[in-house]
């Protein structure tokens, strides 16, 4: 008599949480069932195998079914027992892998509630098309699941915890006005030079929002694209696989402009890259060889005390003197500086929003009466009544305390309308300061609070305005050296626009007046209104004068430099060349100028 063939069973059970939840497949329902099926058909049961909580979207993250599939191929079982087919797999991938493992481990797969039984080829047919419909039913629901999010990420519902200047207002993110400053701030300072670790040393020395800050957290907000306003989908898978992911734009509102995050993932590549750091340069990853363009290494000799710092490329073996360069860089530092008081002292207000004049009345009293200080001293010692060098510490003093309002101040504005500053007014300040200070020894005080800086604030200074600078060696200027190239970054550059917009901006040029070379101011161009308003208001102080240089000249201003006119070079000082729009409002596309010389007794 041929003798019967041992069937030997393992059960299977797997549930997710949400199967129990939605139709009450429990492990220890399962269990019960399956054992009846077992002793029904005469199996002997060899081990029962439990996934609990786990997805049947793939059969390699499912340990206790990896361990059964080892035991069939051990010969310990041949049979393989389960509730539904969905419990043991929905995709159709692993369906054929899972078949081809039986037909080759003379194994079978019976399924209680889907009456499924692989020994036979209708069954394996039946079972196919049973896991093909499972499957159909994963990418619905997942296409539902991935159309609703999409939805809530696009009406400002972002999933996950919210980031540090959000919080949740009925579920709708939303910019925390206690924390959003924190993350300004930290940016600002990033682009300053800071490095993480020492925003996370400043933070802690204030004992910031009272927790610990690690240079790691400080990564996590510069790197993260959601203070843009935009939404990076699966931006951690993304870390790990290198895939792209989704990005939604425009989903809530920014805490910072985009321009200042993609600076600051520039910025990281350059922290990454292997650069000297045991002393403070000046200009550390702002120079580039003239030959090949790479940021030059910084170096030094000595101790950390050591004078002699300079500037390297490995590949072109060029060296420069941090020394020469600063020195070659003295009037570009000069206009840069100039530039960064008077845009703070006289031209922030232009662009302060109406909903921030009452907040701000505090902080513009404070920034007026440091001002004040600050001109004192500086009166003092262009006068020669006293030397820099009494007032070093109170000028020092005096700097931080006007960053400090200035940065305070500059958060609480945007960039718009003259809401309610005279245009007129403002740049009349700025020129009559011009005037009675703007000076050989003006110049040397502004140069003088240079030297004042530490290293680490004339490093910050730098990098808070200059991407990249090149120099060449050439024997005709002193040191050897010539500034060839700036790059300005577009903090600085964007308040050129803001000046520009507002009729403001001027720029250093040379022309030729009776054959006699004079350096001077010319002005962004001007409404004509705006510009009679201007020369009226500057005649209630000095007594200017205007003359016509050129007639609705197209863009003759910027060309033409050579003019001949009635000038009493003995009594008449030079202010600026303004070109004037002849209308009521700017127009870019109308190139037509007329352009005014205007001078003063």
């Amino acid at each position: 008599m041929e003798e019967k063939e041992k069937r030997v069973a393992g059960i299977y059970i797997r549930v997710s949480t949400e199967d129990q939840a939605r139709e009450g497949f429990s492990l220890g329902e399962q269990q019960e069932k399956l054992e009846a099926l077992c002793k029904y058909k005469e199996f002997e049961i060899y081990k029962v195998y439990k996934d609990a909580g786990i997805s049947a979207k793939d059969m390699e993250h499912r340990p206790q079914f990896q361990e059964m599939l080892e035991d069939m191929k051990k010969g310990k079982i041949n049979y393989i027992v389960a509730y539904k087919l969905d419990r043991v797999t929905r995709s159709v991938k692993d369906l054929e892998e899972l078949i081809s493992l039986l037909e080759k481990y003379n194994c079978y797969l019976v399924c209680d509630r889907d009456d499924v039984n692989t020994s036979t080829a209708n069954g394996r047919f039946f079972v196919r098309m049973l896991t093909v419909l499972s499957q159909l039913e994963i990418e619905i629901v997942s296409e539902r699941t991935k159309f609703g999010l999409e939805g809530a990420i696009k009406s400002g519902h972002l999933p996950g915890v919210c980031p540090m200047g959000y919080k949740k207002v009925n579920k709708m993110t939303v910019i925390d006005p206690v924390t959003a400053p924190i993350i300004k701030r930290t940016f600002d300072l990033y682009l300053e030079g800071k490095t993480f670790l020492q925003i996370s040393k400043i933070y802690n020395k204030e004992n910031l929002l009272n927790k610990k800050w690690t240079d790691t957290q400080i990564n996590r907000i510069i790197d993260n694209r959601v203070y843009t306003g935009d939404y990076e989908k699966h931006k951690r898978l993304k870390e790990k696989t290198k895939e792209e992911t989704t990005i939604y734009m425009n989903v809530i509102d920014p805490i910072i402009p985009r321009y200042i995050w993609e600076e600051c993932q520039l910025q990281k590549l350059k922290n990454q890259r292997n650069y000297t750091r045991t002393r403070v340069y000046t200009f550390f990853q702002k120079l580039k060889c003239p030959k090949c363009g790479i940021l030059l290494k910084c170096k030094g000799s000595g101790g950390r005390k050591s004078k002699y710092l300079y500037y390297n490329c490995p590949k072109c073996h060029f060296n420069i003197s941090e020394k020469y360069v600063e020195e070659c860089f003295q009037d570009v530092l000069y206009e840069l500086l100039k530039f960064d008081e008077e845009y703070n002292r006289y031209f922030l207000p232009l662009f302060a929003d109406k909903n921030d004049k009452v907040n701000n009345k505090g902080i513009k009293e404070e920034i007026k009466k440091l001002n004040e200080q600050k001109d004192r001293i500086k009166k003092a010692y262009s006068t020669g009544v006293v030397e820099l060098d009494d007032f070093r510490e109170d000028l020092k003093t005096i700097n931080e305390e006007l960053k400090i309002l200035n940065q305070e101040q500059e958060k609480k504005l945007k960039n718009g309308d003259i809401k309610s500053y005279s245009l007129e007014n403002i740049l009349v300040n700025r020129d009559l300061s011009r005037i009675f200070a703007y000076n050989d020894e003006d110049k040397d005080f502004i140069l003088n609070e240079w030297t004042i800086k530490t290293k680490e604030g004339k490093q910050e200074f730098i990098a808070r305005y200059i991407e990249d600078i090149t120099f060449i060696k050439d024997k005709k200027y002193k040191n050897g050296i010539k500034l060839e190239h700036i790059n300005f970054k577009s903090i600085y550059l964007d308040k050129v626009k803001d000046l520009l917009y507002n009729q403001s901006y001027e720029t250093l040029d040379i022309i030729f007046i009776n054959n006699n070379i004079r350096s001077i101011n010319i002005s962004s161009p001007m409404e004509e209104n705006t510009f009679n308003d201007y020369f009226n208001e500057l005649d209630n102080f000095i007594k200017p004068k205007k003359y016509k240089l050129l007639d609705n000249a197209d863009n003759g201003y910027l060309t033409e430099k050579k003019f001949n006119l009635d000038f009493d070079n003995t009594k008449e000082k030079l202010l600026k060349l303004i070109p004037v729009v002849k209308r009521d409002k700017y127009n870019a596309n109308n190139k037509k100028y007329d352009l005014y010389l205007i001078t003063y007794n």
